[in-house]
């Protein structure tokens, strides 16, 4: 079985890519990767999509949710010792989830201390951070594997699809004895996501945001549509294409858009600072970021006492805000425990949901749009802060 890559910090080769269907099957390739499956378990924060904890359980392993701090988003460093024998054991304990939340890198410093002393992998959930860096060095090798989505609300679309980045020499050589197991969609599956591509490209707009988001919502559900997840999923239940690899035509994109991924980072870090600036120029906070990571934000989170209000009037005015995370296991609104989390596990994470809203820093979102998307802020957001 692969174990923690003491070396991995100071490794000076990139990690390898493995592309995949989607993130979380990266996710559960690394799991298996790692000869993780019955009876173990697998740390992560208590602040998540519930497609993160489903690949988890889907090896025989079992989530613990972590709590999180409020002010970064990200897993609360403090409390991780504190929760050794109480909600984990260190006996059956493999691994570690970091999400860096929104594209702000978690103290990495602190996860790898804590890793070495327990002996567990780290496995970075770079989805929201492509771009991000800790101490100058990218997401995604800071540990021993990551894994990143290119689905339709990531920072880079491929339609469908994800990666995986593999540092821990040991991991690699175990993940391609068991890339066979994932093959590819068949290509009129492929064919079908490339059509809904181009329709996204073409209608991609923030004043369309709601009603794009409807109309792939209702198709998705009845099929008409490959969406990013199947109801089945949304239970918790193992879909029947599950363990499937990205078909050439979405990796020829994913090289492309990876070739240019600085303009995206560009376009993202340009967007941000404009919504800082119109923040603060109408006095509303804005997010304290650690001087030791330099973020590229994929939404820009914010606080607010009254989240429903905010967004049903967002949806009436057509103002594109986002709202991640509905529940610790977005977007499920009870039933939590199907993924194995008990409500009250995670408070701050459970009241950071009832509170947080963002607004998404998309290429094509124009400094005109910004602003109007924080006088609506201004007008109608009960403000508060972690």
């Amino acid at each position: 079985m692969p174990t923690r890559n003491p070396k991995a910090p100071a490794m000076t080769s990139p990690p390898r890519r493995y592309p995949f269907f989607k993130g979380r099957v990266a996710l559960h390739a690394i799991l298996r990767a790692a000869g993780i499956g019955d009876g173990d378990q697998i740390l992560m924060p208590g602040y998540t999509c519930v497609v993160v904890p489903n690949a988890v359980n889907y090896t025989g392993a079992r989530p613990v949710y972590l709590d999180i701090e409020a002010a970064t988003f990200n897993l609360d460093c403090d409390r991780l010792e504190d929760d050794a024998g109480r909600k984990w054991d260190p006996e059956r304990t493999r691994a570690i989830i970091v999400q860096h939340t929104y594209g702000i890198p978690c103290d990495m410093d602190r996860i790898d201390t804590f890793a070495q002393k327990h002996d567990l992998l780290v496995i970075e959930d770079a989805c929201h951070a492509l771009g991000s860096t800790w101490r100058g060095r990218p997401v995604g090798s800071l540990g021993d594997a990551a894994f990143f989505s290119s689905q339709w609300s990531k920072p880079l679309t491929t339609g469908l699809g994800g990666w995986a980045e593999i540092s821990n020499p040991e991991l690699r050589r175990a993940l391609d004895g068991i890339l066979p197991d994932y093959t590819p969609p068949p290509a009129a599956a492929a064919w079908r996501l490339e059509m809904q591509y181009l329709a996204f490209s073409a209608l991609d707009h923030p004043r369309l945001f709601w009603m794009i988001q409807g109309i792939y919502r209702f198709l998705g559900n009845r099929g008409l549509a490959i969406g990013s997840s199947t109801s089945g999923e949304l239970s918790c239940e193992l879909p029947a294409d599950y363990r499937q690899g990205m078909h050439p035509l979405q990796q020829r994109r994913l090289r492309r858009l990876l070739q240019r991924m600085d303009r995206t980072i560009t376009a993202r870090r340009r967007n941000t600072a404009l919504i800082e600036a119109a923040l603060q120029k109408a006095g509303l906070p804005t997010v304290t970021v650690p001087d030791t990571c330099d973020p590229v934000f994929l939404r820009y989170p914010l606080l607010v006492e009254n989240k429903t209000a905010v967004l049903a009037a967002a949806k009436r005015r057509r103002i594109q805000l986002g709202d991640w995370f509905l529940s610790p296991i977005h977007p499920n609104p009870d039933r939590w425990e199907l993924a194995g989390y008990v409500p009250g596990t995670c408070p701050v994470a459970e009241d950071v949901c009832r509170r947080v809203i963002n607004i998404p820093t998309g290429t094509r979102l124009s400094a005109g749009e910004i602003q109007r998307t924080v006088d609506f802020l201004a007008e109608h957001g009960i403000w508060s802060h972690p």
